[in-house]
């Protein structure tokens, strides 16, 4: 957050909030890097989180992500499963046939 509090420094006639289009009083918010005026810092707060939410217009985006890697991570232990299943059969396989062929021993 990066703004400045203007004192009894009356902007030029006409000027209105950026986030509410209400008049400007004689004390007012204005942001630093794009010289925008606001009516206080509630209002700046307010229209920056709005702005924030423009950038990443879908609201429930955090769920979405959520449920594509739980997804995706059940769908690896799924494979992962299947391969360590697959590797102990084939050992226990391997060790039958040497214990019935005498090999242990």
């Amino acid at each position: 957050m990066r703004f400045m509090l203007v004192n009894h420094g009356r902007p030029s006639h006409g000027a209105t909030c950026s986030a509410c289009a209400q008049p400007l009083g004689a004390s007012y918010v204005r942001h630093v890097s794009t010289q925008r005026r606001y009516c206080d810092t509630d209002c700046y707060r307010r229209y920056q989180q709005s702005a924030m939410g423009m950038l990443w217009p879908y609201h429930s985006s955090l769920e979405t992500i959520t449920v594509l890697a739980a997804i995706s991570s059940w769908s690896w232990m799924m494979q992962m499963s299947a391969l360590s299943r697959s590797l102990t059969e084939a050992y226990l396989r391997a060790h039958n046939l040497l214990t019935t062929e005498g090999g242990d021993g």
